[in-house]
């Protein structure tokens, strides 16, 4: 094709047709540069088309680790119900002794378990951990879900900062609420009656501080993490492509 173009040029000069000869040249130098647009015309678009399918890649692979860290909040969201509902009908023995003393020990113990139960939430990070550290989160064309994303991991921390204040202070108060429970002979244990912790002001103060108001403001935070989690997936969605 080069011999082709330097032949016509050649033509041109031997039959002494400057004028012509410069049109052409000028027509030769507007192909080129018409070539190298259209070169890089698709080479911007290949890139595009690669970013496109990393982001879809990247979208898929987030939406799968935030569905199961949503099912875990779900299950530690219905553990802190349990646990809030198991305080609240403490509280009403509190008010009740004549119920108390007609609750047999192992409702009793029972009722205290499952009112102690404190799981903490643990979310899987990994993906959205590389994204962020490897700025490929600017991938994502979504402003909304970027910033989602972006503070997804302290909304988790204020979430459940009443939670690990219960964890705290749940081994000092277990502990004192359990000394009153403890019948000793000779400095040993010889029974217990989880019922003697009725009266303690360490299991009180453990379930109405504590169990009560404490859990009931972390379950509303844990709530709406719920609230922007789900909100994530449905944008995630939104921006898969079918």
């Amino acid at each position: 094709m080069i011999k082709f173009f330097r032949k016509i040029r050649q033509n041109l000069l031997m039959e002494n047709k400057t004028g012509k000869y410069f049109k052409y040249a000028i027509g030769e130098i507007l192909l080129v540069i018409i070539g190298i647009l259209i070169a890089v015309s698709i080479n911007g678009w290949n890139e595009d088309r690669k970013l496109a399918n990393e982001e879809q890649s990247l979208l898929k692979d987030l939406k799968q680790e935030m569905e199961l860290n949503l099912k875990s909040l779900e299950t530690v969201i219905t553990q802190h119900e349990e646990s809030l509902k198991a305080a609240e009908e403490i509280r009403k023995l509190f008010d009740d002794r004549d119920a108390f003393n007609k609750m047999p020990e192992e409702t009793f113990a029972e009722l205290c378990g499952r009112m102690e139960k404190n799981s903490t939430y643990d979310p899987q990070s990994g993906i959205l951990n590389s994204l962020i550290n490897s700025g490929r989160l600017s991938l994502f064309s979504n402003k909304e879900l970027k910033y989602l994303l972006a503070s997804f991991k302290e909304s988790t921390v204020d979430a459940f900062e009443d939670t690990h204040a219960i964890q705290r202070e749940r081994p000092t108060l277990m502990h004192e609420s359990f000394l009153g429970a403890y019948e000793k002979k000779d400095g040993k244990i010889i029974s217990y009656n989880p019922k003697q912790r009725y009266d303690s002001e360490a299991f009180r103060l453990y379930a109405n501080l504590y169990f009560f108001w404490v859990r009931t403001g972390g379950l509303k935070e844990e709530r709406e993490l719920k609230q922007e989690l789900e909100k994530i997936i449905k944008l995630i969605n939104q921006e898969i492509k079918k």
